[in-house]
């Protein structure tokens, strides 16, 4: 019962996540790859949990349901914004990737960063708790803030370098000529 519930809740909260980004972005593929982002997080999590070896409860849950709405947050910002750039039009569809990625972490890199780090630092009053409580707090926080970051930063720029969209329009011969 307790699984099913755990279950239950994650999936609620990423069909959350997979219809706010789609409504915010309005691209199935970034959609699909916040969402993987998001998902990886709580993955990288669990793992976590096991090798910290913290006991799966109530407390741990709510945090593994907190942790993709906050990974949601790393990853949307980044993936929108490469949205958003528009590449030289001289450049080769993976050359036009490419930059767009690096132009998506040079705009909005630096106020995600900004945003995990103040997380951090937020937190790390708890570092040396010794409350359960706060001890799973502070390791699942901080592994929010490491994993989510790091998708952030490393994994989305380099899948969308590969294949992201390039979001240009199609653009049509007619379009331009006055029709009397």
């Amino acid at each position: 019962m307790f699984i099913d519930e755990t279950v239950l809740s994650c999936s609620l909260s990423i069909v959350a996540v997979f219809f706010v980004v789609l409504f915010v972005t309005g691209s199935l593929p970034i959609t699909f790859l916040v969402v993987l982002a998001v998902l990886l997080v709580d993955l990288f999590l669990i793992a976590l949990i096991h090798y910290w070896d913290l006991t799966f409860n109530n407390v741990v849950v709510v945090n593994l349901v907190i942790a993709i709405g906050l990974a949601v947050d790393y990853s949307a910002h980044i993936a929108h914004t490469f949205l958003t750039i528009k590449a030289p039009k001289d450049l080769s569809n993976s050359e036009k990737r490419i930059f767009k990625a690096r132009k998506a972490i040079s705009g909005m890199g630096s106020s995600v960063f900004h945003g995990g780090f103040s997380t951090f630092l937020a937190i790390i009053a708890l570092a040396g708790a010794r409350s359960y409580i706060f001890v799973v707090f502070f390791r699942l926080w901080f592994g929010i803030i490491v994993f989510g970051m790091a998708n952030g930063f490393l994994l989305l720029p380099i899948i969308l370098s590969f294949i992201g969209p390039i979001g240009e329009p199609l653009e049509d011969e007619s379009a331009g000529k006055k029709t009397n």
